[in-house]
């Protein structure tokens, strides 16, 4: 008779000791996917600090290449080091905790420059307001360092806006950087001592990672509305 209760007594509590053990192996699978696997798609922790999940990024598809074109797999920018008016600078801490768009030129262009950094001056109130927990920065980098001081490029990037950073560096610092972002410009043949020459040079915005990563290239013409459009869906479906 004691064997019998016993044996009804262990199916009586089995049910709810299969429960108990379902629940907690279910609970031990989710969180080793979550460990392992799940994490990788859902980005955490500060928006300025974001490490971009290349799945992501490559699953982008842009509604407008003429505005906004991925850039899968992203493209580290190498270290490297440049001035500007407050003192040395150097990549990839210069990207470090905020999104950057990136723009090469000089200060003597006749009129891409200023045409290019005016719509950069009407962008940047509208990602302010549309992505307000982004912290922004506008880095302008002179290909033009024999006529281009810290000095005169502070006060050049500052006339359209005052929170621009202007920067600029040896050759050899300027090339490392340009040659893998693709960021091309050719120097017009002069007579060392010159200083009447003119620069050629890509015109596009390039999207800088907190990680120091081009994702996203901004290519001329520039249309500041539609481009803050494409950056606002880009941060929603590859950023947060």
């Amino acid at each position: 008779m004691g064997v019998l209760q016993s044996h009804n007594a262990e199916r009586v509590f089995s049910p709810a000791r299969m429960i108990w053990r379902g629940a907690w192996v279910a609970g031990l699978f989710c969180f080793t996917l979550l460990t392992i696997g799940c994490g990788q798609n859902a980005p955490s922790g500060n928006i300025n600090e974001r490490v971009i999940e290349p799945k992501r990024l490559a699953a982008f598809e842009s509604n407008d290449l003429l505005v906004l074109r991925p850039v899968s797999p992203s493209i580290s920018v190498p270290a490297a080091d440049f001035m500007s008016v407050n003192g040395a600078v150097a990549t990839p801490a210069l990207f470090k905790d905020r999104w950057t768009l990136f723009y090469i030129g000089y200060t003597f262009c006749p009129d891409v420059c200023p045409t290019e950094l005016t719509a950069l001056a009407g962008l940047l109130p509208k990602l302010q307001k549309s992505l307000p927990d982004v912290q922004w920065q506008i880095v302008f980098l002179s290909v033009d360092p024999e006529r281009d001081t810290p000095k005169r490029i502070a006060e050049y990037v500052h006339y359209f806006d005052p929170k621009f950073l202007g920067i600029t560096g040896a050759r050899a610092m300027i090339d490392k950087v340009t040659q893998p972002l693709k960021a091309g410009y050719r120097v017009s043949p002069h007579a060392p001592g010159d200083n009447i020459y003119e620069i050629d040079h890509d015109t596009a915005y390039r999207l800088i990672s907190p990680e120091g990563k081009m994702v996203a290239i901004l290519p001329s013409p520039h249309d500041p509305a539609a481009m803050d459009q494409a950056l606002v869906r880009f941060f929603k479906e590859v950023v947060q």
